[in-house]
């Protein structure tokens, strides 16, 4: 049995929020399985070389000091002064993009989750074993981003290249009056040909909601997603 495994592992936790910091700094610290090194509220106060040598890994939150380093950049920081520490990055952003901010040549030994209210401290825990124990869950990521791009590049296909055009205006602000005078089309035309890409950009809509902005905003992220 490894030494790691005989031992509690060292956790450096780093979270802004000093309700949940104080919250989940209690659950884990009674668990048997983990030994927290130290507790920090920013990046700046935890780019303590000490504290980071001494710890096997580093649970992070991504949205840190607006002014100063988020939760990627500490962790590329706190791994310069350890090579060994694992990083864990939890945020309620979506995880996937995050991956690609993490040099390749330190990707191993990295993990991402989402927060989230029903994550469990038998969760927590293991999560932060397995990354200390160089099994980070980048990869499983990376193979979600891909599905994600390929869902967003399939998604962006089937709208038309006219109902892209359109759509590309209606996110400028433009008004369907605007867009038929641009384009050359009649009001008309225009009209039908966004109902249909609403239909392709929101296929499970009710009636209630607001489908001008709901589509724009799934345009925007499609295009993101797919640059």
């Amino acid at each position: 049995m490894s030494l790691l495994g005989m031992r509690k592992t060292k956790l450096l936790y780093v979270e802004n929020d000093g309700a949940l910091r104080g919250l989940l700094s209690n659950m884990l610290t009674r668990s048997d399985q983990i030994e927290l090194v130290g507790t920090f509220e920013n990046a700046s106060d935890a780019l303590n070389a000490d504290v980071a040598k001494a710890a096997d890994v580093a649970l992070v939150d991504y949205a840190l000091d607006h002014d100063g380093l988020n939760g990627i950049e500490l962790g590329i920081y706190l791994r310069n002064l350890n090579e060994h520490i694992g990083i864990i990055i939890y945020s309620q952003f979506s995880i996937e993009p995050m991956v690609k901010r993490v040099p390749q040549s330190m990707i191993n030994g990295w993990s991402f989750f989402r927060k989230d209210a029903t994550t469990s401290v038998e969760d927590y825990v293991a999560v932060i074993q397995a990354t200390a124990a160089g099994r980070g869950n980048w990869k499983s990521v990376v193979a979600l981003a891909s599905e994600d791009l390929e869902s967003e590049a399939s998604l962006f296909f089937r709208l038309t290249p006219r109902q892209r055009s359109i759509m590309a205006l209606t996110a400028k602000s433009k008004s369907a009056q605007e867009i038929a005078s641009q384009l050359g089309l009649s009001y008309a035309y225009v009209r039908k040909e966004l109902s249909r890409a609403y239909a392709v950009l929101l296929p499970d809509a009710n009636e209630t909601e607001d489908l001008k902005t709901a589509a724009v905003l799934r345009y925007l992220d499609m295009m993101r997603v797919s640059k």
